[in-house]
């Protein structure tokens, strides 16, 4: 644990220095004269060492500095990514022009005007409210009628942190107040800190309501800071049901939806680094009578961070929908090509491999580290389910 750790680091190190000199080179050596080369050089070193040394320093200072860290740490880092997007395009006409003898000066400019308008559309997507994204599941069986009548709003990958507090919080629970659920369903990573440092911008989504109530699973980035506290705060100060590995079965006149939460894959690294044994559905499905669950007077639904926990259902062909988030549909296209290497599903509708059961796959409600998104949008989720043959 303790050497892919190392690891990590060291290819992250690698990979950021070699950033700031491909952008020093391509971008500032051109603009700069000879005179001001030592300055063009310091600049990048104090961004280069604002990327690395952020995210431990940011978990440590308080909330307000936090914000102010974040918001310049993870800005430039958004911005980097598209000059570099952008000098890759044009890096056909870097290699003329240097084959000719010519300046790159001009094209400088043009990929930093380039960059600055994609920037600027990437940065407008985060500010404006989260689109409301509606979506029809036809599960595979016939469901009552009473099924068919459900709203479920879908919150994924909000990510409270620096750059997402307290005010949004308070204008998503508007939001989906507004559209009176039956459910609300928080499929993780909805905070980025901890219990300590982000209860005061959390605490709005206490307000959330929902006919049949909120459930919550884990994410990835709650396991970044203490799972377990940040369980106990959703289920005591926000009065949510937190599923760990366990059913919530919830009566809709005279019929069971059975809401199935699995925690997150990293609840399956133990801290002495060793793995545990994948027992999370299975321990989570024990209490579900499988006979009633397949038939239409009862709907199954299983909430799962990442989509790559889809293969379990195979064993669980009862279980109607997964809902998923994580993936951020990319966040930055052409990110979600590496999406699909890592989780096989991105965003939308899909049936899983060698089942009948369908996944739901969020866009996610927020977003994660640059404040951008360039190809994908923050969305709410709103779900109807319908069965075979319907509408």
């Amino acid at each position: 644990m303790v050497i892919r750790l190392i690891l990590a680091i060291l290819v992250w190190l690698c990979i950021t220095s070699l950033v700031h000199i491909y952008l020093f080179q391509r971008i500032l050596d051109p603009l700069l004269s000879p005179a001001q080369q030592n300055w063009g050089m310091g600049t990048m070193v104090a961004l280069w060492s604002a990327t690395v040394f952020g995210f431990p320093l940011a978990r440590a200072v308080p909330r307000r500095m936090r914000s102010l860290l974040e918001s310049f740490m993870f800005t430039w880092m958004g911005f980097a990514y598209l000059l570099i997007l952008v000098c890759l395009a044009t890096l056909p006409f870097s290699v003329g022009l240097r084959f000719f003898g010519q300046t790159e000066t001009h094209l400088a400019v043009f990929v930093l005007g380039i960059t600055s308008v994609l920037a600027w559309r990437a940065v407008a997507k985060i500010l404006r409210p989260e689109i409301l994204r509606y979506q029809v599941i036809p599960v595979n069986k016939t469901l009552s009628p009473e099924f068919e009548k459900l709203t479920a709003v879908v919150l994924s990958d909000v990510h409270v942190a620096g750059l997402v507090g307290a005010r949004r919080m308070r204008r998503l629970t508007s939001t989906v107040n507004s559209l009176m659920p039956d459910f609300i369903f928080v499929t993780g990573d909805l905070v980025d800190g901890t219990v300590r440092q982000l209860r005061n911008d959390v605490l709005p989504l206490a307000n959330l309501r929902a006919r049949y109530g909120v459930f919550y699973v884990t994410g990835n980035h709650e396991f970044y800071s203490n799972p377990k506290q940040w369980r106990e705060f959703c289920a005591r100060e926000l009065g949510w049901t937190v599923l760990s590995n366990a059913t919530s079965t919830v009566e809709v006149e005279g019929k069971r939806v059975n809401i199935i939460g699995i925690e997150d894959r990293s609840w399956l690294r133990q801290g002495n680094g060793l793995s545990r044994k994948d027992t999370r559905l299975q321990d989570a499905v024990r209490p579900v009578n499988v006979s009633d669950a397949s038939a239409g007077e009862s709907l199954n639904i299983l909430l799962a961070h990442q989509p790559k926990d889809a293969p379990a259902v195979e064993a669980h062909p009862w279980i109607d929908v997964q809902i998923s988030g994580h993936t951020h549909g990319g966040q930055f296209w052409p990110l979600h090509f590496f999406v699909y290497r890592d989780q096989t599903y991105n965003t939308g509708l899909y049936t899983i491999k060698n089942t009948r059961t369908r996944l739901y796959v969020s866009e996610g409600t927020g977003f994660w580290g640059p404040p951008m998104r360039l190809g994908t949008n923050c969305e709410i989720s709103v779900l109807r389910f319908v069965g075979s043959g319907t509408d």
